[in-house]
């Protein structure tokens, strides 16, 4: 049992990781046939998929995830038939909200009504790959999880270089390719859990109500999730525009080389963590776990600061001089991330207990608290105040988390006082 569990998330890890690596290594390419204005657009288009994914679905996903180990196969397809049946009538709602406010939204926006119906339905096609990469993990599947997700990545990547580069289609080209992909997997997607006996639809009103009172209450959760990661580029379009969201966006992408890192180590730590402490460690172990913790925290902290050191030296050869003003916000998002990687060394501890209300209390909060850093700061020191107000969120994220799984789990972290 260990030794699968270990072989199915080192295979996670990597899939992961190299799923994620290949749109970092794509951006000499794009930046040499997109210009900021175009990255700025494609930013935006991908941010508005993200909130609309938000109210599309309501969240009833995790519900599958849920209820994967407490249903019989035949009730469960039957489950998940009423997901999607959510997901119809959501979706028609989520389009007809977003005709009857376009005006509005363009102004904050600034995307053309025909992408933002796109963004619609690729919201709405999302939905049947998330419940394929959800089965195939509860199934621990981890080879057919990672080479669908490498293999759509890589549709996506030939498909841009076909359009962006090959035909000159700049932004656009970008986004038909972002789209056409993901159309294409979530039909593939269809198939698989049609194949594998995971689907039938017949109404049923009990499986309806107990998806909506599992992903309704996810809603605010999720969209706090939304604004700490969207809400800047929202914030600069609105306030100074594409050419700004589009260097500050590289920037952001940049940066990710750290989220990658401290994601993939929280996939292998919490497993461990979660063994040990479900064998009440003694005082020893804790204090071993506490000093882990901090020389991970020091690590991850350095790391960042080298990591953007290296990268704002080759940026102009790695860029390109068009978005070369893109390296004065890595340093900015590399220690976001760090201390992202250290909020998940702490909230593993609410994790533990499944005191998770607290940690939608967090979001709530922080989230409320990056909107006003946002709009302070970017009105005092511009499109660099966005990065700011990025990093202080992520700090005082950590730091209330960090107080809070304390009060939850108590642990050693005065380690060095001999009466701790």
């Amino acid at each position: 049992m260990s030794k699968k569990l270990l072989k199915n998330s080192f295979i996670f890890i990597l899939g992961d990781i190299l799923n994620r690596s290949v749109p970092f290594f794509m951006l000499p390419i794009l930046t040499r046939y997109l210009t900021p204005d175009d990255y700025g657009i494609i930013s935006i288009f991908s941010v508005s998929v993200g909130i609309l994914s938000v109210f599309i679905g309501l969240s009833v996903e995790g519900a599958i995830n849920v209820n994967f180990f407490q249903l019989t196969k035949e009730k469960l397809k039957e489950y998940i038939g009423n997901t999607i049946i959510i997901l119809n009538i959501s979706t028609i709602l989520v389009l007809l909200i977003v005709l009857l406010f376009f005006p509005y939204i363009l102004q904050h926006l600034k995307l053309e009504k025909e992408w933002l119906i796109v963004a619609v339905f690729l919201a709405f096609s999302q939905f049947f790959t998330t419940i394929n990469m959800l089965l195939w993990t509860a199934e621990q599947n981890p080879k057919a999880y990672s080479f669908y997700k490498i293999v759509q990545t890589l549709i996506t990547t030939i498909l841009s270089i076909l359009l962006v580069v090959g035909l000159g289609l700049g932004w656009e080209g970008q986004l038909l390719a972002t789209s056409i992909a993901s159309v294409l997997f979530s039909m593939i997607s269809f198939i698989f859990i049609l194949k594998r006996g995971y689907l039938i639809f017949k109404f049923n009103k009990n499986y309806l109500e107990d998806a909506l009172k599992f992903g309704v209450p996810l809603v605010p959760h999720a969209l706090s999730g939304w604004i700490k990661t969207g809400a800047d580029r929202v914030v600069l379009m609105s306030l100074l525009g594409a050419t700004a969201t589009g260097i500050y966006s590289v920037g952001y992408q940049l940066g990710m080389v750290i989220s990658i890192i401290v994601t993939a180590f929280n996939k292998a730590w919490s497993p461990y963590l979660f063994k040990i402490l479900a064998n009440n460690p003694s005082q020893k172990q804790k204090k071993q776990l506490v000093f882990y913790s901090y020389i991970y925290f020091i690590a991850i902290f350095f790391l960042a600061i080298v990591v953007s050191y290296i990268l704002e030296l080759i940026i102009p050869y790695f860029l390109g001089e068009r978005f070369i003003q893109s390296s004065k916000y890595i340093l900015y998002f590399s220690l976001a991330f760090a201390f992202g990687g250290m909020y998940f060394m702490v909230t593993n501890y609410i994790f533990f207990v499944k005191k998770t209300h607290i940690l939608a209390m967090i979001t709530f909060a922080t989230a409320i608290i990056h909107i006003a850093l946002l709009y302070i700061l970017i009105s005092l020191h511009g499109a660099i105040g966005a990065a700011e107000a990025t990093l202080l969120s992520y700090i005082i994220t950590f730091i209330v988390t960090w107080w809070l799984s304390n009060k939850v789990y108590a642990m050693p972290w005065k380690f060095w006082k001999s009466d701790v």
